[in-house]
């Protein structure tokens, strides 16, 4: 008997769509492989059932890759002959599958649009930047659980940032005055706001949590998993074309956005108000690791551009980092930021 067991051997796959069919038309036909005259009752002595075996032999006959003879015995029709004319089947199949799947997919549209209407309230075109405020704060005031929100450096942010520190401080209350937990991941470019680490300070106080990524598209702010704003002022300044969104599929869409950039954000350190040199390099290379470029670290931590480039260096000789988001990333492994 060759030394290629069932075991060893590397079965190939026939395409039957009974996953628990091809296994054992899979081992029948290995075991009619390993023996020179191999036969019905050989196989059923191994164990398998004479029903199976007889379905899997017909199945293996069908595709030429045994020939059945009268009295149980059986032929293997040479793999490298049998098993290319499988695959070619298999693959023309494939291709007609293929080919009529635009045509099937107009029949399903089609017969769905005669009975499916959309929901008019699922989405909700917004009109000005009022409007996407009061938005805003409809959703949020009805909230039970959380707040997750991403926001562009759009002109809806900047207008958020110029608020006043006191509105920052005040708390999200959602349905019977619960303060909600609120997580926003902001675009870097943010910290380049004027009392952008003040503003973030307070918002901080009020509840909110944050973190920062580059190169955010658009904002969206989603409330559990009922509600979503999306904000698109970065694209319209004055908020026409933004969205009150309800349909729950779109909603936990934007709220698998929001948590992906969440999971990406960096952090900032706590003592970014402080002004020691220790606490200043924490928040610099809490900044690098946000993306933040010389210009903006130095604004906020009041030092000029030329030392925030003399200190960005020497960090990263410090911590063993070829660029200054691994100097970043460094630094928050180490529990530095």
């Amino acid at each position: 008997m060759p030394g290629r067991t069932e075991e060893s051997a590397n079965p190939p796959s026939f395409g039957y769509p009974d996953p628990d069919l091809e296994a054992v038309a899979t081992r029948v036909y290995l075991a009619a492989l390993q023996h020179p005259q191999p036969s019905r009752s050989l196989l059923v002595a191994q164990g398998i059932r004479e029903d199976l075996v007889d379905t899997s032999l017909r199945i293996l006959d069908a595709q030429g890759l045994i020939r059945l003879h009268e009295g149980g015995q059986l032929e293997v029709v040479p793999p490298d002959i049998a098993l290319p004319n499988v695959a070619a089947e298999l693959e023309h199949r494939a291709r007609q599958t293929r080919a009529s799947a635009h045509e099937l997919a107009q029949v399903f549209f089609a017969a769905r649009s005669q009975v499916l209407r959309p929901d008019p309230s699922s989405l909700q075109l917004l009109q000005s930047m009022d409007e996407l405020a009061a938005a805003t704060a409809d959703i949020i005031s009805s909230g039970t659980e959380r707040v997750r929100a991403f926001r562009a450096m759009s002109p809806r942010t900047r207008e958020l940032f110029a608020a006043p520190l006191h509105a920052h401080e005040a708390p999200s209350f959602g349905a019977g005055g619960v303060a909600l937990p609120l997580y926003t991941t902001y675009d870097s470019a943010v910290l380049d706001l004027d009392n952008a680490l003040q503003v973030l300070e307070a918002r901080e106080g009020g509840g909110e949590r944050f973190r920062f990524v580059s190169s955010v598209p658009f904002s969206a702010l989603v409330v559990d998993e009922a509600a979503a704003v999306v904000d698109t002022t970065l694209f319209e300044e004055n908020g026409s074309g933004s969205v009150l969104v309800r349909s729950r599929p779109m909603v936990r869409a934007l709220g698998a956005l929001a948590d992906l950039f969440w999971d990406l954000g960096s952090p900032l350190p706590r003592t970014a108000g402080a002004r020691s040199a220790e606490a200043r390099d924490r928040t610099i290379l809490a900044l690098l690791a946000a993306g933040a470029p010389d210009a903006t670290i130095a604004r906020q931590t009041g030092v000029s551009q030329r030392t925030v480039e003399r200190r960005v260096r020497a960090l990263m000789d410090q911590l063993g980092a070829g660029t200054r988001f691994q100097a970043g990333v460094q630094a928050a492994r180490r529990g530095l930021v």
